[in-house]
């Protein structure tokens, strides 16, 4: 029984047979691992052409919203600028219809009073305009008192009748109701504005998220894993717009060359402006009556003259006394003060790093044999394709922001670095999204991808071991020459 297996043994060490079975098995598994391996890379690199793409469009998206934002800012800015100097225009008219009918209701109560005076004597001739007036002398010098002639602003005479036709015309075409509707549209595009410039970081990061969620999802293997995997994103140092907007104010040139409007304030607005309508420009722009000694004042006296009875009507004398000045701050009314208009623009740190958008996407490193090892890891020939255990994720960065555009410039000639002269900020209205090349901005410095790695909670190591059998690491130090776009 030894002799027969001793020498069957020796047949079978001697013999070939099953040789081509057992190369088969090995290559045919070399060649398995390999076609795994090429399709493992072509769908990282297909994942990762996938990612980029979804940070780029997230980036774009959001400068997209910046800019239409911006844009909306400056062509309201245009508007209340138009609207502001037909407002005030208005405002000046209702303030002298005001003080007219004021002087109107004045005089007609000293000529009631200096009628009613004559009654003191039955007997004595009671004719207006002869033996009682209610007016000033020509010229305003010491002389005969006129009837219904006024003294206005202490340089012209007027007459009471052709202040009340001319009232009567140009009341008609100036009614409150159309300087209610001027302060309404001020107000409301003051609200515009401030809504759009609160509002305008929540509505980034919408954007933000539509763009990654249209741009890049989990595969099916991903969802198989037994680690919860996910695709994250986040916007790096995203700051409140109101930190890179400022309310304009002081420089009311400025502001009315929004609305292409040049020139002195009383061509402009109309005479008076700067003498009775006063700026105040500390915290917007605005303008409020405030009495001046010359302006909006009207005079006048009342002539009586004095008859007493006695044996018979004798004429005692005449009596002229002057009347209060009737100025404008008497027939003050809500409208003297104006309307507020409150426009915006940008701050020079908008074209550094406050206004900069930078986005960051990640999402799980994804391999053909992630839904077999339940997301597990895996040693000796299988560990070229283990996921880390679920934690190893791959990401991208890409960088945009908001650059205008003025009409002397070539079409599609953006710029969104260095500054924004004074007179274009907030007054051009072509602005449009572009991309950083974040390796050549100031803005780009060595932390933003630690910073970045860290808000998305990825890991800085790579997924390959060295073979020192330890994970290599990004050296973040160099980080600004992996950005670039």
């Amino acid at each position: 029984m030894k002799r027969i297996l001793t020498q069957r043994m020796r047949e079978l060490a001697g013999g070939d047979s099953g040789v081509a079975c057992a190369f088969t098995v090995t290559v045919s598994l070399i060649i398995f691992l390999l076609g795994f391996a090429i399709y493992a890379c072509g769908e990282t690199v297909r994942q990762r052409m996938e990612l980029q793409n979804a940070a780029d469009s997230a980036a774009y998206s959001a400068a997209l919203v910046q800019a239409d934002t911006i844009s909306r800012v400056a062509i309201i800015n245009k508007a209340m600028a138009w609207n502001y100097v037909m407002m005030t225009r208005r405002q000046m008219d209702h303030i002298v219809d005001a003080w007219l009918a004021r002087v109107l209701d004045m005089w007609e109560t000293s000529r009631i009073a200096t009628f009613n005076f004559q009654n003191l004597c039955a007997c004595h001739p009671r004719f207006e305009g002869v033996n009682w007036r209610v007016g000033t002398s020509p010229g305003g010098a010491p002389g005969e008192v006129v009837h219904q002639l006024i003294r206005v602003n202490n340089s012209q005479d007027v007459w009471i009748p052709t202040i009340a036709a001319a009232r009567t015309v140009h009341s008609q075409k100036n009614p409150v109701a159309l300087l209610e509707s001027l302060r309404k549209c001020i107000d409301s595009m003051n609200r515009a504005e401030k809504e759009l410039i609160d509002g305008m970081k929540e509505r980034i990061e919408n954007a933000v998220e539509f763009a990654v969620n249209a741009n890049v999802s989990l595969t099916g293997n991903d969802r198989k894993v037994r680690e919860k995997r996910e695709i994250d994103w986040t916007i790096y140092n995203l700051r409140d717009a109101s930190d890179y907007f400022e309310l304009l104010k002081e420089d009311e040139t400025r502001f009315l060359s929004f609305g292409d409007f040049s020139g002195t304030r009383t061509k402009i607005y109309g005479t008076g402006a700067d003498n009775w309508l006063i700026a105040d420009n500390s915290s917007g722009f605005q303008r409020n009556y405030v009495q001046a000694p010359n302006a909006l004042t009207a005079v006048w006296f009342t002539y009586n003259q004095i008859w007493f009875h006695a044996a018979a009507c004798t004429f005692g004398g005449v009596v002229i006394n002057p009347v209060q000045a009737i100025t404008g701050e008497m027939a003050r009314d809500a409208y003297f003060t104006g309307q507020k208009a409150s426009p915006w623009g940008l701050k020079k740190n908008y074209f550094e790093a406050d206004g900069a958008i930078i986005v960051g996407v990640s999402r799980p490193l994804n391999n053909p044999f992630a839904f077999v090892f339940d997301g597990r890891e895996q040693s000796g020939i299988y560990s070229a394709f283990e996921v880390g255990g679920g934690d190893q994720t791959m990401w991208s960065v890409s960088g945009a922001r908001a650059g205008y555009r003025l009409s002397e410039w070539a079409e599609g000639e953006y710029r969104n670095r260095g500054s924004i002269q004074e007179k274009f900020n907030l007054c051009v209205t072509d602005w449009d999204a572009m991309f950083l090349p974040l390796r050549e901005e100031k803005i780009a410095s060595s932390d933003i991808l630690s910073g970045m790695a860290k808000e998305l909670d990825v890991s800085d190591l790579f997924v390959r071991k060295s073979h020192l059998d330890s994970y290599s690491s990004l050296d973040f130090s160099a980080a600004k020459e992996h950005l670039y776009h």
